[in-house]
């Protein structure tokens, strides 16, 4: 039940994470949450394929389930979040890429070599001043921030796969819906 809702939930911290995406703490917070409201999607699918009345219980929905939860992504999550409220905080780590750009001066020289008719040979060297020109000569230092979960075996970042969790979510509720084996997408 109110799996809209919760995803909307989720798609609200998710903002804020990006929001918030150097401050750290902020971040974990919001990841944290994040985690919590997306994980309920998928438990309130579980309760309606696997009612506490056996009795009303459809094999196909619960292999449905079973099925939807055979995913990566989707596997993935639910442990981070279980770990996060059952174990300890969530973690990842901060990759920081820095780039050092700087702009370096360069000096001229040009040498000659004269060849006379008479077959003798003159050698003439730094007919330019060698010496560096060096105008408006500048170094800037860009950073870029990534965080990533450790165990992930994929390329993402947290980010990236969060968004991938939305979408994976809402594309489980649709199908399930269509199948019969949860209830609607709208407000239940």
């Amino acid at each position: 039940m109110h799996k809209r809702e919760k995803i909307e939930e989720a798609k609200y911290f998710y903002s804020k994470m990006i929001k918030n995406y150097e401050l750290i703490n902020y971040f974990r917070y919001n990841l944290s949450a994040f985690l919590s409201a997306s994980r309920s999607v998928l438990q309130y699918a579980f309760e309606e394929v696997n009612p506490k009345d056996k009795s009303i219980a459809k094999p196909e929905a619960q292999n449905w389930y079973e099925k939807v939860m055979e995913d990566p992504l989707l596997k993935f999550l639910r442990d981070v979040r279980d770990d996060n409220i059952h174990v300890e905080p969530v973690s990842f780590r901060k990759d920081i890429e820095i780039a050092i750009k700087e702009a370096v001066g360069v000096g001229e020289s040009l040498s000659a070599k004269i060849k006379r008719t008479d077959g003798s040979v003159e050698l003439r060297e730094n007919l330019i001043d060698a010496q560096p020109k060096m105008k408006n000569v500048k170094a800037t230092v860009e950073s870029k921030s990534t965080y990533r979960f450790d165990n992930w075996t994929g390329d993402e970042d947290v980010i990236t796969l969060c968004e991938k969790y939305i979408q994976e979510l809402e594309k489980v509720v649709k199908d399930g819906v269509s199948k019969g084996f949860i209830t609607g997408w709208n407000r239940e």
